[in-house]
């Protein structure tokens, strides 16, 4: 999608923020403050490395999370990649014309500094989010 999307990170669905990040910061991940999103019922963490794509750690809050499920299926995994727009509405409207379904969103997120973000899902891709920056 030409110049749309920028890659982020790659969210990780895990039960317990910090014994999934051990093995990271084992590999040289540095980690940032654990962050609480009462709207979408997770506690975040990002890790970031030199020369590795930056990976958010996403603990459920409760059983109204979304990241419940996921884990409930298939257990600690890759839940979805991330990619930055510039505009949030326009890259929703072009994404949609790929036959993404809008899961949800737009809303401000506490973990990206309160940036809106969005959740698409595709058969064929899987879910994404997508996090708006302005200055991209």
């Amino acid at each position: 999608m030409d110049s749309l999307l920028a890659f982020h990170h790659i969210g990780v669905a895990c039960r317990d923020i910090e014994k999934t990040k051990e093995l990271y910061l084992s590999m040289g991940y540095k980690d940032f403050p654990v962050v609480e999103d009462p709207v979408q019922h997770v506690r975040v963490c990002f890790l970031e490395h030199e020369s590795a794509p930056r990976i958010e750690l996403l603990e459920p809050l409760d059983q109204e999370s979304p990241v419940s499920r996921t884990l409930s299926m298939v257990g600690v995994s890759p839940y979805h990649l991330c990619y930055e727009v510039k505009d949030i509405e326009e890259a929703i409207n072009r994404l949609r014309e790929r036959r993404f379904i809008l899961v949800t969103g737009p809303v401000e997120a506490p973990a990206m500094d309160g940036r809106r973000i969005a959740f698409l899902f595709n058969k064929n891709n899987g879910l994404i989010e997508i996090v708006e920056n302005p200055s991209r």
